[in-house]
């Protein structure tokens, strides 16, 4: 690899993984970080393209032929490559309007883990079923097909604004069992009638089945459990007369200028959290279905 393909090849790791870790550090949403990175990641395969260097994509997409000859790690990186725009926008649209909320249930790490686990179960999904040969396959469906998975199996009467016919608050199931149906009958037509399909329709539902089965284990434990239905989102009440956020007045602030939207009210209350204490016993403070709590007892602190 000469000096221009490896400078290219780091452009494109820190487009798309560099906004990851900036949402992670900065404590922000790693879902709306992630669909920054597949866009500039994006950008950067375009020059590639017009540099004249797809021995990098070479590189990066997954063959089954290769995958084990010490090219398991493209299990991984396809997952970060498209093929047109159309194809990193339709799982944009998914990372975003389903994955955001979704990860907000489950917390940061429980919902890259998810991610990861969509990601590689569509890739071995697709891999297996295609042995022996050496067709590319690239593209982070699996991804997205395991985020409509897991929130299936954890949180089906949720409703996510999303695109179906028109854009307004659907069920999760309807989005998920829609998606997940329309697979299969794609899956039948490429395998069972033999009709010609670029797509890896087998990695859509092999992401798909993995995140949704294991859901419950790496949910756990989170912000909220699987199958419970948030409390109503209310307007935000009084403070009580002992609360511990006197010096933190620029986060109320922001709190009470923008708490009118659930991904706001989320954000501004974990700063909350991490700024503050318990009142009572000093503990830490935790955001449970937007309200702050304290950890050791919502006796002491459960606001609003």
């Amino acid at each position: 690899m000469d000096g221009w393909m490896l400078l290219l090849l780091l452009a494109w790791v820190g487009a798309t993984f560099g906004p990851i870790f900036w949402a992670w550090k900065e404590n922000a949403l790693v879902s709306l970080g992630l669909v920054l990175g597949l866009l500039f990641g994006y950008i950067v395969q375009l020059i590639w393209l017009l540099s004249g260097n797809i021995i990098i994509i070479d590189m990066l997409w997954m063959r089954p032929n290769n995958l084990f000859d010490l090219n398991i790690f493209t299990l991984f990186t396809s997952g970060f490559l498209h093929s047109t725009p159309m194809h990193v926008l339709s799982n944009i649209v998914i990372i975003a309007l389903v994955g955001i909320p979704l990860e907000q249930r489950m917390g940061r790490a429980r919902w890259l883990v998810i991610y990861v686990i969509g990601l590689l179960g569509g890739s071995l999904c697709w891999s297996i079923a295609n042995l022996g040969t050496n067709t590319p396959a690239l593209g982070a469906s699996g991804a997205a097909f395991g985020i409509l998975g897991a929130y299936l199996a954890g949180w089906p009467k949720d409703e996510v604004y999303f695109p179906l016919i028109i854009i307004r608050p659907w069920p999760v199931s309807l989005i998920a069992l829609i998606y997940f149906g329309l697979e299969i009958v794609r899956t039948y037509q490429t395998l069972g009638l033999s009709q010609p399909s670029h797509v890896g329709h087998l990695a859509h539902l092999g992401g798909f089945a993995f995140a949704y089965a294991c859901l419950n284990t790496v949910a756990k434990n989170g912000p909220v459990p699987p199958g419970e239905t948030s409390e109503k989102f209310g307007p935000l009440k009084d403070l009580p007369s002992e609360h511990p956020f006197e010096n933190v007045a620029h986060i109320m602030e922001k709190l009470y200028e923008e708490g009118d939207q659930k991904e706001t009210r989320q954000a501004w209350m974990e700063e909350l959290t991490e700024q503050t204490t318990c009142p009572v016993c000093q503990g830490p403070l935790i955001v449970k279905n937007y309200r702050v709590r304290c950890q050791t007892s919502t006796s002491h602190l459960h606001w609003p």
